[in-house]
């Protein structure tokens, strides 16, 4: 069976050679993923679709430069990010702030969750909201996407020095806010 890495780069292939059809089944692996950064962003729900649709017409066009020497999926999570946090920069010239989403994560919180656990997840989604990009970009893509360190310096084309420095002052930054803001949850 094909793995999803040679799956990717067959089907790029084949697009370039104008076969523009099977992009659709790029759309189909990858639109979780690209609505998730564009959700992980602070997008409000009623303008991811669009966004979304946006970022793969944005791909579509782009396609030429995809490099197969890195996963498709990386290149398409960079060039969505990347669309995302421009599109919160305009939104936030035209309307204010973008709110954080209500989850950091995909999970449902368990029933039984204690009120402090989600008034402390409030507070550090607030708290997140109001760190520089390039610090809550880190952040998301190692604690909620998961993402290793040399991963998240490949997505962000970035070198992995500057992707600890990054989580480290972002970690840090952090940490102020909430011990400054919060200290009956948070202590220094």
């Amino acid at each position: 069976m094909e793995d999803r890495v040679a799956r990717d780069q067959r089907l790029v292939e084949s697009i370039l050679q104008g076969r523009t059809e099977e992009f659709e089944a790029i759309v189909t692996s990858y639109q979780r993923l690209v609505a998730s950064v564009a959700w992980r962003y602070g997008t409000p729900q009623q303008e991811i679709e669009d966004l979304v649709s946006e970022i793969f017409m944005k791909a579509f066009s782009n396609l030429h430069r995809y490099r197969p020497e890195h996963p498709f999926s990386t290149w398409l999570y960079r060039l969505a990010a990347n669309h995302v946090v421009d599109h919160g920069r305009r939104a936030r010239k035209e309307r204010g702030r973008v709110e954080m989403p209500e989850s950091l994560s995909d999970e449902a919180p368990a029933p039984g969750e204690e009120l402090d656990q989600r008034e402390k997840a409030g507070l550090l989604r607030a708290a997140l909201a109001e760190l520089p990009d390039h610090y809550r970009e880190v952040l998301f893509l190692v604690y909620v996407e998961g993402m290793k360190v040399d991963e998240a310096a490949t997505a962000l084309q970035l070198p992995t020095g500057t992707i600890k420095t990054r989580l480290m002052r972002g970690r840090k930054a952090l940490g102020k806010t909430l011990a400054r803001r919060h200290p009956e949850h948070f202590a220094s």
